[in-house]
């Protein structure tokens, strides 16, 4: 059997840790001038030993993700050359763990606003076996993860709740869709939670279902969240949305939206 070689580049531009062969923690990091100093914690929980490098690519918010920031959003949005960032490469045995430092370069001062640029950790390609239909598939995967830095000097996070729509999924499931419409210098983040509090008397508020990790950002004038309910109706009563602040914002809310549910026919 003739074994074919393919290579993989797998980049997970996502709000979280990479779950294969590298772990990066935390989601996200602010710096400032008075914090300007922060770190990532990565680590291997894979078997084998992991070779990588550690960069910066700056990306773009849109309304659903990120996309390659061009040359021209790069000037206003790249924080990377403020920054220092240790260690360039990096060796993990397997279970080890190293501290990923991101500085605040000597004697600089945020710019007015916010600057964002992604941490980028890359690991070299491993070789994996793929099985499909009774055959295999060799291929040599490498992993990326990103996760944002944010500068942050003057400035203001704030942001407001709009396109509000009822819908239903695929399967005719009702789920909640919003868009996150920030107004400040800065970005915003928390989550967004619905609830919702039956017409019947004594009635208590009940948790329909979150979304974690929603950050509002400069550049995106819009940021399409959705949170699937799991259900097909619901009675009557009100159905409320929140935006909640979470990290530096932890107990703030940026916005709040009430709406009445009439019965079902």
């Amino acid at each position: 059997m003739i074994k074919a070689m393919v290579f993989l580049l797998i980049t997970i531009l996502a709000m979280g840790p990479a779950r294969a062969d590298i772990e990066l923690n935390p989601l996200r990091q602010v710096l400032t001038n008075t914090t300007r100093v922060a770190t990532f914690t990565l680590s291997n929980p894979s078997a084998r030993i992991i070779d990588g490098r550690v960069t910066w690519v700056d990306l773009s918010a849109t309304q659903t993700g990120y996309a390659p920031a061009n040359a021209q959003t790069r000037a206003g949005l790249s924080a990377a050359p403020y920054l220092t960032l240790t260690p360039a490469q990096f060796r993990l045995e397997p279970g080890a763990r190293i501290e990923v430092t991101v500085r605040l370069k000597d004697g600089v001062r945020p710019p007015p606003g916010e600057r964002r640029s992604h941490l980028l950790v890359e690991t070299s390609a491993a070789r994996t076996l793929i099985r499909k239909a009774n055959a295999g598939l060799q291929a040599d995967i490498a992993v990326g993860v990103s996760v944002p830095v944010l500068l942050r000097g003057r400035g203001r996070g704030a942001a407001a709740l709009s396109e509000i729509k009822l819908l239903r999924d695929t399967e005719g499931m009702l789920l909640i869709s919003s868009a996150i419409v920030p107004s400040g210098a800065h970005s915003t983040y928390g989550r967004l939670t619905a609830t919702f509090l039956s017409a019947e008397s004594g009635a208590k508020p009940e948790f329909l279902g979150v979304r974690d990790n929603v950050a509002g950002y400069p550049d995106a004038p819009h940021r399409l969240v959705e949170i699937p309910f799991g259900f097909f109706s619901l009675g009557a009563g009100e159905l409320t949305l929140r935006y909640e602040g979470g990290g530096e914002y932890s107990g703030r809310v940026f916005d709040e939206r009430t709406f009445t549910i009439a019965p079902p026919k």
